[in-house]
């Protein structure tokens, strides 16, 4: 799980079967003292993230266990961050 940003949206008018509700947003991964740390990327928000939001984010084989059947995503929102401390 990976920490992020939520930096826009995406919206796409065709999509594969079983993506049609699905929510895309552009995210910004960052490192623990939220600066980024890599290329943006596309994600599936399953929870509703707003522009701005932190939150905990899943990569590879593990993004698409959301959904049964599993989609084809290599990204997936799966919490929103409230609020973290973090000691070095």
């Amino acid at each position: 799980m990976y920490l992020g940003k939520v930096i826009g949206r995406i919206e796409a008018r065709v999509r594969l079967a079983g993506m049609e509700s699905q929510r895309f947003v552009l995210l910004q991964p960052l490192d623990f003292n939220q600066q980024p740390i890599r290329w943006t990327l596309l994600a599936v928000d399953v929870t509703g993230a707003a522009d701005g939001s932190l939150v905990l984010f899943e990569e590879g084989r593990e993004a698409a266990n959301p959904f049964d059947p599993p989609l084809p995503i290599d990204a997936c929102i799966v919490a929103i961050v409230d609020d973290y401390q973090y000691q070095a």
